[in-house]
């Protein structure tokens, strides 16, 4: 058990490099590129928000590739099958983010995570070992993830642009503009993200009504936070 658990954590750890290496640059490449930040401020910004993503928000996503992906029951008599499997996701996965890193291509780990484990379901015990409805709900994520992405940053550039770069001005213009862009990001995050903080263990086990906090709240606490940094 000991030695499972050690190999587990080494490849994990492998994995986790790799992914590093190839998905922050895909997520800080524009700010590098654009001279916003320095490759080492990237690094250190990177590393701070993926721990935090991964330890706080990441439980649903690992219980949804653990748990319903393979469908568990044909495993029930042969656990150690399900485990060499899950270690060789972990091995193929890492594998390919290296070979893809190293020829500088910017590859979704999220794609080879899945294709591996319904890759070894299906061979360990069949064609009915994968849940390919749910595959098909994730592949169906991979669409429209880029659609829907595309049209916010159209529409948000060309807000931009016309309030902004098109105007005679347009340093005095961003001043203005960094405010209520910051209130905006601010409230989203609020919206979407405060909820789910609260609702993880470490603050539902607070004697505190945290984890019943409603969105209308969450989103005043947001705007609230845009406003000091505007007078600041």
């Amino acid at each position: 058990m000991l030695l499972s658990f050690a190999i587990t954590a080494i490849l994990a750890f492998y994995v986790a490099w790799n992914l590093g290496a190839n998905d922050v640059a895909n997520s800080m490449g524009t700010s590098v590129g654009s001279k916003a930040v320095t490759l080492r401020q990237a690094l250190v910004i990177a590393g701070i928000l993926e721990f935090t993503g991964a330890v706080l928000f990441g439980h649903e996503v690992s219980a949804t590739l653990a748990t319903e992906v393979v469908n568990l029951p044909l495993f029930a008599e042969t656990p150690q099958l399900l485990l060499l499997g899950m270690v060789s996701v972990l091995l193929a996965c890492g594998l390919w983010l290296q070979i893809a890193t190293s020829q500088g291509l910017p590859v979704a780990s999220s794609h080879a995570v899945v294709g591996a484990i319904a890759g070894f379901s299906w061979v360990a015990a069949g064609v009915g070992a994968v849940d390919w409805l749910m595959i098909g709900r994730i592949s169906l994520t991979w669409v429209i993830t880029p659609v829907v992405s595309g049209i916010l940053a159209a529409g948000f550039y060309s807000i931009v642009k016309y309030s902004i770069l098109d105007r005679p001005n347009p340093i005095k213009q961003l001043q203005e503009w960094i405010p209520w862009l910051s209130a905006i990001l601010l409230s989203i995050f609020g919206v979407i993200v405060l909820p789910t903080l609260f609702n993880r263990p470490l603050f539902a086990a607070l004697p505190l009504p945290t984890h019943d906090l409603p969105i209308a709240t969450a989103a005043i606490v947001a705007i609230a936070l845009s406003l000091i940094s505007w007078r600041q």
